[in-house]
This record gives structure tokens, sequence and C-alpha cells, in this order.
């Protein structure tokens, strides 16, 4: 016998080989492959469009989602405005002179952490999506790395116009360096800044399980930052342990190539304030000097430049330098987000594949008539169902639990209403059935009718288990999970039904037999 099933599989095996059927499906699968011929997607990949066509895609649909929350957009843009207005007013109209050189670069410090601040709302955003993410990578839908470009692009419009409203309030209010090129330059940094740190915070919220780690370690990321960022603390006073934070600090760079610009043509007059030698006698501005850093013997000004060379060691030279730092900061977070989107995931185990069985469980609906006249094993076993409940070895053998005609009136205003009316149905052991309606169509009433839960009304019709009147220990012998009950998500299906005994059972039980129990249920399920 062995050897016949063998020849009929050897046989079988080169006839496939013979018809090329491997061949068409294999066709027929790279003809569903979008762009397989030109783009050559790898015949392995579960994805069925290439990755151009999925970003184009995913970036229309995170604009109609930016879109459609116009209420959100419309509040940031009021929030950065009052914000402009409310510090614009306090630095309002800095004046050209020595003591307006530290206020400048508090300003421009300002401009830069107010709006990296404002990106640590990614991180939240980041870890609430992220099931639906996994979902839809495990049905082959999209690459998240093209999400995560996709969401990148969609957020530069209106950055730039979140910006150029702060921008604008801000930048004329203070008396800033008013020409074209410092403006536009000034939004331009802002503008990359801002990118840059969105994007820093997104990937610790991708890199992050939860959000609390999350704003924990952007937490300690943003203190360094902000200590090491060269303004609280000048580059040169810095303890040499913590200076490389300086160096791979984004902030930094975007923050020097703001002063950079601001002070680059900047002549800062000396007050009397700040001359010294002062008082009678020293009129002569040859024997005097000023207080700030970067000034020269005789001269009755700082060049901006120089204050920026003497007193942070930031050049001017090198502005356009910290500005393509800033971009290749931007660039790398952009690049890790895609990486960890795509290759990192927590609390998800990939793909996912539908196996269903190759045989339904036999079940034959019992009567009665059949019961009495029954014979074999399997119909006798259910000849005579015991007051208390059916058997462990009837219940694993499974149950058909049938109703028919179900009337179930309530008492109103006025008379009666009747919600149903001559419902009938079945369900067979070993089965899963779904019970699916609009709502009120009375999906809830009827579960509620069938698990004997109702106590208005009148019920009216038969339920049977395998053709049987249901016993005193239906209730008992069945679970019924209500639209409102809650589970503890961290708890496994054992810790939870040993919560449950424990509530349910009373003190008099021990609680060897509430475990026992508990193990029994486990078997049965």
């Amino acid at each position: 016998q062995y050897a016949s099933v063998r020849s009929e599989v050897d046989a079988f095996s080169t006839q496939t080989a013979a018809d090329g059927r491997g061949r068409e499906i294999r066709d027929f699968v790279d003809q569903t492959k979008m762009g397989t011929d030109h783009s050559r997607l790898r015949r392995r990949s579960p994805y069925t469009t290439t990755f151009f066509y999925q970003l184009t895609r995913l970036f229309r649909r995170e604009w109609e989602i930016f879109w459609g929350d116009r209420a959100t957009q419309i509040f940031k843009f009021v929030y950065n405005a009052a914000f402009a207005i409310i510090v614009g007013t306090l630095f309002l109209r800095l004046p050209d002179t020595t003591a307006g050189a530290f206020t400048r670069g508090g300003l421009l410090f300002f401009a830069l952490l107010f709006n990296s601040l404002t990106a640590q709302a990614e991180i939240p955003k980041s870890i609430t999506g992220r099931e639906v993410v996994y979902k839809h990578k495990a049905f082959a839908m999209y690459h998240p790395a093209a999400l995560s470009l996709a969401q990148t692009v969609v957020d530069i419009p209106f950055m730039i116009l979140q910006i150029l409203v702060f921008s604008c309030i801000l930048y004329f209010a203070t008396g800033l360096e008013r020409t074209a090129g410092h403006f536009f330059t000034f939004v331009l940094y802002l503008f990359v800044g801002c990118l840059c740190l969105t994007a820093f915070f997104r990937l610790v919220g991708n890199i992050s399980p939860n959000v609390d780690i999350a704003h924990t370690l952007s937490g300690i990321c943003l203190l360094f930052m902000i200590l090491l960022v060269g303004y609280l603390q000048p580059p040169k006073s810095m303890h040499p342990w913590f200076k490389w934070i300086y160096w791979i600090n984004p902030l930094a760079y975007g923050f020097k190539a703001l002063m950079c610009n601001e002070f680059r043509n900047l002549q800062l007059e000396c007050t009397g304030a700040n001359l010294i030698p002062g008082g009678a006698g020293f009129a002569d501005i040859s024997n005097q000097v000023c207080t700030l850093q970067g000034a020269r013997p005789g001269q009755p000004y700082v060049l901006g430049r120089d204050y920026l060379a003497d007193g942070y060691e930031f050049y001017v030279d090198d502005q356009w330098i910290d500005f393509v730092a800033v971009i290749c900061f931007w660039i790398f977070f952009v690049a890790a987000i895609a990486a960890v989107m795509e290759f990192i995931e927590f609390g998800n185990t990939g793909y996912s594949i539908n196996v269903f069985k190759r045989r339904r469980p036999k079940v034959d609906a019992y009567t009665e008539e059949t019961i009495g006249s029954a014979t074999d094993k399997e119909v006798a076993m259910y000849k005579n169902i015991p007051q208390t409940g059916p058997t462990d070895e009837q219940i694993l053998a499974g149950t058909t639990f049938t109703w028919k005609d179900i009337d179930y009136t309530v008492p109103v205003k006025g008379g009666e209403r009747q919600l149903l009316n001559g419902v009938s149905g079945y369900i067979k052991p070993g089965t899963m059935t779904a019970l699916m309606g609009s709502s009120g169509a009375g999906k809830t009433t009827l579960l509620d009718a069938l698990s004997q839960r109702k106590t208005i009304g009148k019920l009216e019709g038969e339920m049977l288990m395998n053709g049987a009147p249901q016993p005193r220990s239906f209730r008992r012998i069945t679970g019924y999970c209500e639209q409102l009950d809650v589970h503890n998500p961290h708890a496994t299906v054992r810790e939870s039904l040993r919560f449950s005994a424990a509530l349910r059972q009373p003190d008099t039980v021990p609680e060897s037999e509430k475990m026992e129990y508990v193990e029994r249920v486990i078997y049965l399920l």
C-alpha cells in the first residue's frame, strides 16, 4: 500500500513538472505585481506595488488626514502667533548697542528652542499610530518606510507657513537686522532647525517601546542639547568630558548659524557705562576700551563677528557649514526613522497568514426522534443530559445549539413592543459563528435572550441543546462576554480565570478547589 501511494505521488509530481503549473502560477503572481518588468520587484516580496507608487498614495492619504484636521492646524498657528507677540513685546526694539548683545542672542536662542519644544508633540503621535502601521504591514499594503517619508513631506508646507507667521511677528517686533537677506536666512535656518528636531523626536518615538520611555529619553536628550547648545555655556567653558555632545548637537549648529546670520554685519555701539575707564577726564576714546568681548582698544564700537569669535568661538565664515550640518542631521534622522519603522517592531510578530482547517467537524443535529432510535455511541451520549449540566465528555464532544421561533416582547407605555419576531438559527460545535447586522437590528437582544439573561418581558420559542431542552445549569456552563466587559490586557488567560474564580466563588470554597476548577475550565476550552 505504501509503494502504491508513493508511486501515485511521484506520478503527480512528474505530471505537475511537465504541465508547468508552477511556472504558470509564478507568471500569474508576477502579473499581479505592479512594475515587475520595469521596477524589478523581488519575487519573494509580499508587496504588489512599487515603493514609489506606495509613496505617492501615502502622501495623498497623509495630506487628506492633515487637511481633515484643520482645527488643530489653526490652533497651532494661533499658538505660535501668540507666543511670537508675547516674546516680541518682551524684547521690543532691541538696541544696536553693546547693552543688547547678550539679549539679542537670548532672543535667537528662544526662537530656535520654541520650535524645537513644539516638535515634541511627534512622540505620542509616533507611538499611538504604531499598531495600525503594523497591521497594514502584515497585510503587505505598503512599506512603513514609505509612510515615514510621506509624513515628512506633508510636514514641510505647514511648517513653512508656521515658521513664516512666527518669524514675521517676532523678527520685526524685536528689531533684528532689517534686510531681506538677513530675514529670509533667519526663516530658512528656523525652518531647517524645526524640521531636524521634528525628525529627531519622531525617531525617539519610533525607537521607544512605549510613551513613558519615549518621554524620558527625549527629556534627557533635550536637557543636554539645551545646556550644551553654546549659549548658556560657551564652548570654551565646557568640560572636556561633555564637549563631544556639543559637536553632535543639531541644536548647537542651528544656533550658531542664527547667531552668525544676525551678527555678521552688526556694529554694536559702546555706551558710556560699558567704556572703561570712565568718568571726568576720560573723554578721549583712544584711551578707553569697551567691556564687551571682542572689543578693540580705541574703538567706540564692537563688530558683531568679533564678539562671536571671542565670546562664543562662533565664526561667521562657518555660517553655511553649520547650515549644511543641520541638513545632514535631518537627512540622517529621516533615514533612521524609515529604517526603524521598516525593520523594528514592538509587540508584533510580522506578517500574518490565515490558515483554515481542511475538514470541518462532522456534526449532526439530533432530535427527540433520532435520539430515541439511536444505536451509535455518539448519539446515545446525548440521550440523557443530567439536570446539573452535561458531563466533560459531552462538552468536549461538542453540542449543537438550536433555536426556533424566538419571540421577545417588552412592556412599554401604552402596551407592548416586540423586539424579536420568529428568529431561528443554529450553532455547530467546533466553529465560530458571527452574528452580523446594522446598529439597532437586535443582535445584543438576541444574544441576551439566548443566554437567558432577560429579566423583563416575555420570551417565547424553543432553545435546544442537541435536540434536548436547555438544562437549568445552562447559564453556569456557558460564558457570556457583554459589550462593556473589560479585561486586563496584561493578564494571561489563566490569570484572568483565577481572578474571576476568586471573586465569583464564595469564601467557603477552598482556594485549591478554585484553582482546580480553573484548570478544568481551561482543559474544556
